[in-house]
Parts: C-alpha cells; structure tokens; sequence
C-alpha cells in the first residue's frame, strides 16, 4: 500500500458526499491508500508527497461498472449488427470453447486495463468462460495484476461446457469453492472479493436454479442472475414462487420486467444492472429500466456488459441512459403531439449511477463510490481543457454530455496512480499488450477467422 501522500489539488471535485457537496477549486488529500482530507489548500504531512495539478480538471470517484464480462477484453468489434442469439452463437458457442487459461488471462487482463483507461476503478466481473480450474485461477489472477478493485463473479460452464447454459443442466461449478478457499479466504483478497454469477429461471431449471442459489448462500456469497430479457419472461416471478428472492442477487438488465416483478426487487432489497447500449442494441428491452428501478429505489448502477460489440466506457452509457429514459418518460405525450414542458433525470443522476449508486449495487457504498474521508482512494481526473469539454455550464452536465476515455487523464486505485498524462503506468500495460496480441491470433488460427 502506498506510504506517502498524494494530493491532487485545484480540481473542481464533486464529491458525492452529502456533507461536503461540490468544491470548484479544491484538493484531495490521499494516506496509506485512503481518503484522508477533502478541501482547500491541503498540504501534505509528510516529506515524498507526489501532487497531482488538477486544475482545469474535474476531480470525481472512480467509476464503478456493475456488471462486466471482463474476459472479452481482446473481442471488441467481433458482434456487430447482432442480437443476444447471434452474440451466444458468435462469442459463447464460437469462441469461448476455443479458450486456453492463457488466453482467459490476456483477455481478462487487457479487459480491467480498458475499464481502467476509462476512469473504471471497481468492477463486477462476470466471468463465464471457466472451463477447468486453470481458467479460474487465470481470471483472478490477472484481475490482481492489473490493479483494479472489482468482484470476481465465479460462472461456468465447467467441465460440462455449453450443456451449463440449457435444460437438462449440471450443478453449478463446484471449483468456485476451491476458488474462494485458496484465494479469498478472508472474503477480501487484495482490492478483490467473490461472488457467483448464475443462470438464474432464463437459463437453466427450477431445480437447478434452487441447487444453484443454495451452494452460493452456503458459501455466503452474493449472487448476480439475468433477468427480464425479451423471450426470458418471468425471471423474477419464478425466483419468487421459489422463495429465492433477496438483498443478495443482482438482477442484470431487468428491461422486460413486470410492474409486480419491479416490485418484487424493492420489496426484497435486490439490485439492478443497468446496461444501456447492449439492452437497446441487441434488442433485449425497449428501453433500458432505468425509471423502473429509481422510482422504486431499487439500487442501481451502470454497466457495459460485453465489449465484443459496443464500447468500453461508461461515460457511454450515462449518455444513453438518459436520452433512453427521458424518450421513455415522455413517449406517450410524444405520441399525441403534445409539447413537453419538463423533463425528469438530469446528467448528476448518470454520474452518480455510475458511481455512488453503483457502489451500492455491490454493497461497497461505505468503501467507494464517492469522494469521503476514510473512504478508500479511488479517483478520476478527467481533462475538461479540451474543446469539447470547456463548457460554460455545469461541469457534471458537460462531462456527462461529451467526456470519453481519452479525457480520462489520472486514475487512482486505493491510493495508487495507475494512469497519469492520460496513459496507463507501469509495465503491465505493454505486457498486457502483448499477450492480448498473442491471443488473438491464436484464437482466429483455432477457429479458423483468420485477419484479414
């Protein structure tokens, strides 16, 4: 854990801390890897404290993407104009067979350094590319190397393969309790912590999903599942007739859930995933439930979901989770040519589903999520100097509307700078590189999708 201190200083900092609201010229002051002081003019305690000069910058939490399948990270641009079937036969049948724990490593690795590179500091990562034991310990272990804070989500398939997706179907993986004994036997490993990722209603039996959610409250595990994806109806309702519903699951996309199914979620403290690009580009929804889950006050957060066919960042889906939820709210006004005077949900709101709500989707609120003395020290620094970014207004709104990744100028996990000068530091980057290269090209030789 870093020693010395780190002060990023002149930013404007928005906080999302209730007691210390927005400072337009203001300093962090980061110790031992945690937030120890938020205000103006700090100075370091103590001699070798690095500065950070954050003026004409926006100072922020780091991002949290609630739900990911991180191990994708060398497939972006492989689906396009796809659905979630042709995604399944493209990626899933396709290519996730064809995986060595070597490649599992190089794609894990190179996916949590683009979510780092965006601002990205803790994710939900659910991996379902495990295959044998090997690909398990790769997958965690190049979550460790690459320095990110994030929830290892133990999937499958398994050794059964694809028959883990489909009726009849295997127990879940019984290697996740290996997993959790050799490398979280303490429940936190690192920046790291465990939960399963399951099928759920949508994918598998009755009784396999109540086998299923068992050994994961064996284990004391939070669970995540999808749910309420077009031609998946009644996820929720049948977790509820089987008595499995709680403040433990993590209910991914949700976007074609019933009224009472919304309800169901509130009433028993679960979260939601919000995943704004893939619901609405590979048809899983209308619209993404975003007003659903916030007039209810369901936590929820923004995810990217894969990144084979949309993009890395969450800056993305803050931007489409509100035009998406304001064309929702005002449809039917739209519908009859009426001029709308107001409009809910505003860009702090994206902002902070990407951050503090998120947070609260994995129950991490009281580690990450906002900018808090004692909190741990993850941070964003994001250049608002460029043109498209030095607005007269807000500078939330302004961030929200026009930032991307390569505005992302430092980021900041418990205290350590894993990007500075817009660049990932440290030598894992170009290894990482490198073995996403090598991957790739041992992928495309397997399968036959030779470049062109």
């Amino acid at each position: 854990m870093p020693q010395h201190d780190l002060l990023i200083s002149g930013g404007h900092v928005v906080t999302f801390d209730p007691q210390i609201g927005d400072l337009p010229q203001g300093d962090v002051l980061i110790r031992d890897g945690r937030i120890t002081a938020v205000g103006a003019d700090l100075a370091p305690r103590a001699p070798g404290a690095r500065v950070v000069d954050a003026r004409g910058r926006l100072v922020m939490p780091g991002l949290v993407d609630t739900h990911r399948h991180v191990w994708q990270g060398a497939l972006g641009g492989h689906t396009g104009q796809v659905s979630l079937s042709g995604y399944s036969r493209a990626v899933i049948a396709g290519l996730a067979p064809h995986y060595t724990p070597e490649d599992l490593y190089a794609g894990t690795l190179w996916g949590a350094l683009q979510a780092l590179n965006a601002g990205i500091t803790t994710v939900a990562d659910w991996s379902h590319n495990l295959s044998t034991p090997r690909h398990a310990d790769a997958n965690v272990r190049a979550l460790h190397d690459s320095g990110i804070r994030g929830v290892f989500l133990y999937g499958g398939p398994g050794p059964d393969g694809l028959a883990f997706f489909g009726v009849p179907a295997p127990q879940h993986p019984a290697d996740a309790r290996r997993v959790q004994a050799e490398h979280f036997p303490d429940g936190i490993s690192g920046r790291l912590r465990m939960g399963l990722a399951l099928r759920g209603p949508a994918f598998t039996t009755p009784e396999t999903t109540k086998n299923d959610f068992a050994f994961a409250r064996k284990l004391g595990l939070p669970i995540s599942v999808h749910v309420g994806m077009a031609g998946f109806p009644d996820s929720v309702e049948t977790l509820d007739k089987l008595g499995l519903l709680g403040p433990d699951i993590n209910h991914v996309h949700a976007t074609q859930l019933s009224d009472r199914e919304f309800d169901l979620i509130a009433d028993t403290g679960g979260s939601i995933s919000l995943s704004p690009s893939v619901d609405m580009l590979m048809a899983l929804g209308t619209y993404p439930a975003t007003g659903h889950a916030l007039a209810r006050g369901i936590a929820a957060g923004l995810s990217v979901d894969t990144t084979t066919g949309s993009g890395t960042d969450l800056f993305t889906e803050m931007r489409l989770a509100l035009a998406a939820e304001r064309s929702r709210a005002n449809a039917d006004a739209v519908s009859r040519h009426e001029a709308v005077e107001d409009v809910e949900l505003n860009q702090r709101d994206m902002l902070k589903l990407a951050t503090l709500d998120a947070a609260r989707v994995w129950h991490l609120d009281h580690e990450v999520g906002s900018i808090t003395p004692g909190k741990q020290a993850d941070v964003t620094v994001v250049d608002m100097r460029p043109p498209h970014l030095n607005g007269f207004g807000d500078p939330v709104a302004t961030l929200v509307m026009g930032a991307g990744a390569a505005d992302v100028e430092t980021v900041v996990v418990g205290g350590e700078i894993l990007k500075a000068g817009g660049i990932l530091v440290g030598p894992v980057a170009e290894h990482a590189r490198e073995l996403m290269h090598e991957s790739r090209v041992n992928l495309r030789d397997r399968t036959g999708q030779n470049a062109s």
